[in-house]
């Protein structure tokens, strides 16, 4: 369980955020924050050493696989507050934001939610979504038991 949360949730929660850190337009909400805490000089310095490589990323990187890396460290979190029980109970509680997510991006698709679909986000939330369990199938207890 150390293992699952260490892993899988806090290194992709910290994984998704580097990227948008030393990645993503500075002109995010966060970056304000980093200021306001004295944090912008530092943040400056990396995202400068990091432009470097920039360039030479694939789009999905840099876009889809932080979406991706936040739902699955979300899963992982989940699961381990609720010991990898899995059930009728805590299941909504486990998928909620997964579910948004993706709904999210298919209202997009539909024109029915403002934004642009991306098919790359979608994958990548599904993936997020389903990796927990497959990675985590031996430790996970099932609870759907219908009587």
């Amino acid at each position: 369980m150390k293992r699952q949360l260490f892993f899988g949730s806090f290194i992709t929660l910290l994984c998704g955020g580097l990227i948008y850190v030393l990645f993503r337009t500075a002109t995010l909400k966060m970056f304000v924050w980093y200021e306001t805490i004295g944090l912008g000089g530092l943040i400056n310095e990396l995202r400068n050493w990091s432009f470097q490589f920039a360039g030479k990323l694939p789009e999905w990187i840099l876009f889809s696989l932080p979406d991706g890396l936040w739902i699955f460290s979300y899963v992982c979190l989940m699961l381990a507050i609720w010991r990898n029980s899995f059930s009728f109970k805590n299941a909504i509680w486990i998928l909620i934001i997964p579910i948004l997510a993706i709904s999210s991006e298919i209202g997009q698709y539909l024109g029915l939610v403002i934004g642009t679909f991306d098919f790359a986000d979608l994958l990548f939330y599904i993936f997020g979504m389903t990796l927990p369990f497959i990675f985590f199938t031996k430790t996970i207890n099932l609870k759907f038991q219908i009587k």
